[in-house]
């Protein structure tokens, strides 16, 4: 009969495994209407929660049997080895709070995420046997299945989406601005996330559907391969599509060396093999020519004999802010890792700070961002993964990571050339190490998000499971007798349990904090502002170190602040306006890093020089200081001229402005406002020549060919 504490550990037991599989098959699914971001913020916090829970059992149990619980494997050294680079670069980073929790709205890639993922990863080891590995691999294929579903009727005009928003209820995709039926996104917010979460899960699955004893099993995940791959082909990702490719290259390099170091190449021709791979491949390579896909044409095009022609130049109507407009992506990702390299070169060693890039890139940004379609684009990510690392931590952080992937595929190496190496095992590590390949190809191209990292770092745990160091480790195969609990491990057993409800609490509050956020922005654009500035405080409250919060707080006071002056309601104004004030000072204490909160205390200030002029010169001061974190920010340059001109400082106008158009020479507003200046200085010639500018741009505009026509007379006159 068990004792109440073998009761206590088998239940821990329990709960941790069950936390593994609602990472794997709820967390994928998971996202809300009701944050400011619907996709990233939400499955953050979910993976949050479930680290926080599977790590307090952990560490009951060890309460509870009253030891040291801890499965040692092969990638221990450069997992520590990487969390202490990161540890070093949260510490000496440009803006410490960002790199503890990561860029807001998303806070993937922080230090806090980096240590859920390691906690979750140490756990997954330590509590997992390698006999229960089934169980997992299918949680993660239902949830991959279940994503599809949500996805596939997208391409076909049908977003489940639509039918949850309670204000729309339509079974269309008229709930989303982007063009969901163009690229599909599903749960995940973006079709590049969505399909580097496809191209990981695509070698499980196929491994699944091949080798699988049980029929029903082994349909289900050929079912699930397809639906997968469809998917992939609805978002029209290239680098998931390249990824995918080469990864299937890379587990058939290393399943040949298999067959070939064990003499068992024949097994190719098995009537077996050959049938599961027919019932596997063949409805792929049917949905490949039926449907086509970004680099090759659909059945319907052949018969039509005239294949796709893609453009680097083509216009591509997705959310991903390097694939919309007309720039190429590739040229922009060419810009983008310029500046990447730059920052780098600033912070050799520790890199400016985990997930500080949207900080750090603009002091570097090349002038020729300028001339892209998305050049007014906030990036907070370098697009390439290891640029972002190398950028954000340095070449310790980039080394340290790559360390991780090298002992990864050393691993499955070691497993593959194993001259007695189980034939299950090692096709599990060719395929968990073939969708790490595709992943790392895709994210070079991009960047990681919250579920590919999940997997990840659930590939590595299952690698490491298959080592002998793993499957002979005495942790696993013998546990001590549980003594009595004594009264100190009862108020340990407390404390774990109080710490692990507050950081739970704690999580529940960001979330809290972030939903009284979003309904105070969406009521400040109503002008609802007396349950905006409800809502914005709460969540000001709720989150003080939070910059974006006091920010929109702040803008917010000042809006309200102008609709009572002009209303004739000086005092009120006055006092909303010196709350305005003293929020966006609170908010540039927290963070004064972000170039976007001068902008908004220059927008601010712009605001209340409606009631007083003076104000002016405190906008022109908050944009100077942000042309210094961003010297090549034209839009920055633009504005200061605007403001330099309303205070009358003609000539100091004239050199932002002319600054603008050297920065972007295609920048219309600054030609316009460059002429305007021009002719206020009297150099009229050089104003028609803005002007001529701006009408061969818009040959119908009126102001500007009765600008040129007075320009001329006046030259003429002078003449």
């Amino acid at each position: 009969m068990l004792t109440i504490e073998e009761k206590i550990d088998r239940q821990l037991v329990r709960l941790i495994r069950m936390g593994f599989v609602l990472l794997l098959l709820f967390v994928p699914l998971y996202f809300a209407f009701d944050t400011k971001e619907l996709f990233e913020f939400n499955k953050m916090l979910a993976v949050y929660l479930l680290a926080i829970v599977i790590t307090g059992a952990w560490l009951a149990r060890m309460v509870v049997q009253r030891r040291f619980i801890w499965q040692a494997t092969a990638l221990d050294i450069p997992l520590l080895l990487f969390l202490i680079s990161q540890l070093l670069s949260t510490i000496f980073s440009i803006h410490p709070y960002t790199s503890l929790l990561g860029y807001y709205s998303r806070f993937h890639g922080g230090l806090l995420s980096t240590i859920s993922y390691l906690l979750l990863y140490w756990s997954f080891v330590t509590h997992v046997r390698k006999k229960d590995l089934s169980a997992y691999f299918f949680s993660a294929l239902i949830g991959g299945f279940l994503v599809t579903l949500y996805a596939i009727p997208e391409h076909f005009g049908h977003s489940p989406s639509c039918l949850l928003i309670s204000d729309w209820r339509t079974f269309d995709a008229s709930c989303w601005k982007q063009d969901v039926q163009s690229r599909v996104f599903a749960t995940f917010g973006q079709p590049n996330w969505l399909a580097a979460y496809v191209i990981t899960l695509l070698p499980l699955s196929s491994l699944l559907a091949f080798l699988t004893q049980r029929l029903s099993a082994r349909l289900f995940a050929a079912l699930t391969t397809l639906t997968l791959f469809l998917t992939l082909l609805f978002t029209q990702s290239r680098s998931g599509l390249l990824g995918l490719a080469v990864g299937v290259a890379v587990a058939g390099v290393l399943g040949t060396l298999y067959l070939a170091r064990q003499k068992k190449l024949r097994v190719i021709g098995n009537r077996i093999f050959l049938r599961r791979a027919l019932y596997t491949l063949l409805p792929v390579c049917i949905a490949l020519l039926f449907f086509g896909s970004i680099y090759t044409p659909s059945l319907q095009t052949l018969l039509q004999r005239t294949a796709p022609v893609i453009s680097e130049n083509q216009t591509e109507v997705v959310v991903n802010r390097l694939d919309v407009g007309g720039s190429s992506s590739a040229e922009i990702r060419k810009i983008v890792w310029r500046g990447a390299l730059a920052v780098w070169k600033r912070y050799p060693w520790l890199g400016s700070g985990v997930e500080t890039f949207a900080y750090s890139y603009y002091l570097d940004r090349p002038v020729e961002h300028n001339q892209v379609s998305e050049w007014n684009f906030l990036y907070n990510k370098a697009h390439n993964e290891f640029l972002n690392l190398l950028a954000t931590t340095g070449i310790v952080g980039l080394l340290t990571y790559s360390a991780i992937l090298l002992t990864a595929g050393v691993v499955t190496l070691r497993q593959v050339t194993m001259t007695a190496a189980n034939r299950l095992d090692t096709a599990t590590a060719i395929a968990l190490w073939s969708g790490i390949v595709a992943l790392s190809t895709s994210n070079f191209f991009g960047f990681s998000t919250v579920m590919v990292t999940v997997l990840l770092f659930f590939y590595l745990a299952i690698l490491n499971l298959m080592t002998e160091k793993a499957r002979s480790s005495p942790t696993k195969l013998a546990q001590p007798p549980i003594k009595n609990l004594r009264l100190s491990s009862w108020v340990n057993l407390a404390i774990i349990a109080g710490f692990t409800g507050m950081l739970v609490f704690s999580v529940l509050q960001t979330r809290r904090a972030d939903v009284a956020y979003a309904r105070g922005s969406a009521e400040t654009e109503q002008h609802l502002w007396e349950a905006a500035f409800q809502n914005l405080t709460t969540a000001h409250t709720l989150a003080p170190l939070e910059a974006q919060y006091s920010d929109t707080l702040a803008l917010t006071y000042a809006q309200a602040a102008i609709a009572l002056g002009l209303s004739g309601d000086a005092t009120s104004a006055s006092q909303l306006a010196t709350t305005a004030i003293s929020l966006s000072d609170q908010t540039l204490t927290n963070n004064p890093e972000q170039r976007n909160f001068y902008k908004t205390r220059a927008q601010i200030f712009l605001l209340l020089a409606q009631l007083d002029p003076l104000f002016f010169s405190q906008a022109r001061a908050a944009l100077e200081t942000a042309i210094g974190l961003a010297p090549t920010d034209a839009k920055t340059m633009y504005n200061l001229g605007i403001i330099s001109g309303n205070q009358g400082d003609t000539a100091a106008a004239v050199k932002w402005l002319q600054q603008a158009v050297a920065a972007k020479p295609d920048y219309d507003s600054a030609h316009w406002e460059l002429g305007k200046q021009l002719l206020q200085l009297e150099n009229y010639s050089a104003a028609a020549n803005k002007f001529e500018y701006i009408l061969t741009r818009q040959p119908g505009n009126e102001a500007a060919q009765q600008a040129l026509e007075l320009a001329k007379s006046q030259t003429a006159h002078d003449k």
